[in-house]
């Protein structure tokens, strides 16, 4: 018998997972503002990819910047969830989006609304913005925020070179990056001073992101959401300590680094002046 087709590589036997369990662990839900998670996740990634690593393998700038972009999607699937949940107006935004069978049937009840947000990719602004607008109700662009979307969304570009090329980058991407074709592959290459600009750049999206986002809601529930027939005005604080936990970080509190540290008590009384609430 002719042996030609075993002449190029090793053979190997057939392999298979032995117990997918072993791969999941339970996780209690977090208590944290979605921002304070995010700030989390990032401090772990950071911890992993030590200063003196750098240089040693030319995988760690690249893994560590997927991991990142992996908590920024984290954090918009968490604070869609979160303010779809509170929020009156969102959920009359929302009302005719689809959300798939199995994300109902997946998620625990009180987890439902993550669901919806499972079938979008959320590494790219334009998904971002999109998902923001047609859930939230909420553009992100016309608020402030087109520079650092473009930015990320560089970011994003080159993660996908990353994640389905081998750190190799494909032509689309580098189209849209602007980059200079060449005779040779065009590798991705993020060193430490690369890295610490997509931390700063992801970062910074989610911070005005959360800015906006709390704005917007302390404007709703100064205005929209007492028109609506579910109000009741003898669970007003109640409602606005809800949008408060959502989007106040206990780690900017604790850094020292909020520039005006109001209690939530205070945040809201400034709101009624400013909405002359009676």
């Amino acid at each position: 018998m002719s042996t030609w087709k075993n002449c190029i590589c090793q053979n190997v036997g057939s392999e298979r997972i032995n117990d997918l369990n072993d791969y999941v662990s339970i996780n209690e839900i977090s208590n944290l503002s979605p921002i304070d998670d995010f700030y989390n996740e990032m401090q772990s990634i950071l911890s992993l990819f030590p200063y003196e690593s750098w240089g040693t393998n030319d995988w760690i700038g690249s893994l560590a910047s997927i991991a990142i972009i992996s908590s920024v999607e984290n954090y918009f699937r968490q604070v869609f969830s979160k303010i779809l949940k509170i929020c009156v107006d969102s959920q009359k935004i929302a009302a005719s989006n689809s959300i798939n069978l199995g994300s109902v049937i997946w998620h625990p009840s009180n987890e439902m609304e993550r669901g919806a947000f499972e079938h979008i990719s959320l590494a790219s602004s334009e998904n971002i913005n999109n998902t923001s607008r047609k859930f939230i109700g909420v553009d992100l662009k016309s608020n402030g925020l087109g520079i650092i979307l473009e930015e990320f969304d560089k970011v994003c570009e080159l993660r996908h070179g990353i994640v389905h090329s081998g750190m190799v980058v494909a032509g689309k991407n580098g189209i849209k990056l602007k980059l200079e074709s060449t005779h040779d592959i065009l590798k991705i290459n993020i060193g430490f001073d690369q890295f610490q600009e997509i931390t700063s750049i992801c970062n910074a999206l989610i911070v005005e992101s959360n800015k906006i986002f709390f704005a917007e809601l302390a404007r709703r529930w100064a205005t929209t959401w007492r028109d609506t027939p579910s109000w009741d005005s003898s669970k007003a604080n109640l409602k606005f300590k809800s949008i408060w936990t959502v989007f106040y970080s206990l780690r900017d509190d604790q850094n020292g680094s909020i520039p005006e540290n109001l209690t939530w008590l205070k945040c809201r009384n400034q709101i009624v002046r400013e909405f002359n609430i009676q």
